[in-house]
């Protein structure tokens, strides 16, 4: 299983690309190979420790343009060719939710699978509340008839 530790708040989460539970910092662009090396996919379980203690005691983590490389070949295509959506196509995106349907955002998410799987994800995320919320807000006003 994977680990990781926030690089602001040096909060723990299972996955490099997930919000942090602690403080609500989400990793993206650059952030997500700093990110990446601070997980298990990059460091030892006692040298996550370590990098999580001193995140904590307040050292700035600052990653040398080398392990930065040493990121971006590990992540490979997915990091290069998908950035992900960027804030406005993600407000687009929600406010098409929840304002008029969530099948837009679903729609994006299935289209762009495969090809780009980060910002497929980001739609879905997006869109599958909105989803749940339109599901149960039909069934309450189908009970009140």
């Amino acid at each position: 299983m994977s680990r990781s530790v926030c690089v602001r708040c040096g909060g723990e989460r299972e996955r490099h690309d997930q919000v942090c539970p602690s403080c609500g910092h989400r990793p993206e662009g650059d952030g997500l190979l700093v990110a990446w090396l601070l997980s298990t996919e990059s460091l030892s379980e006692a040298e996550l420790d370590a990098v999580r203690d001193r995140i904590r005691a307040g050292e700035v983590i600052r990653p040398t343009e080398r392990m930065l490389a040493r990121a971006r070949r590990a992540l490979g295509a997915d990091f290069a060719s998908d950035a992900g959506l960027d804030t406005r196509q993600r407000m687009l995106v929600l406010a098409t939710s929840l304002l008029l349907t969530p099948l837009p955002g679903l729609v994006v998410g299935v289209w762009w699978w495969n090809d780009h799987p980060r910002a497929a994800r980001q739609a879905l995320a997006l869109s599958l509340p909105a989803s749940l919320g339109f599901f149960v807000l039909v069934l309450w006003l189908r009970s009140l008839e």
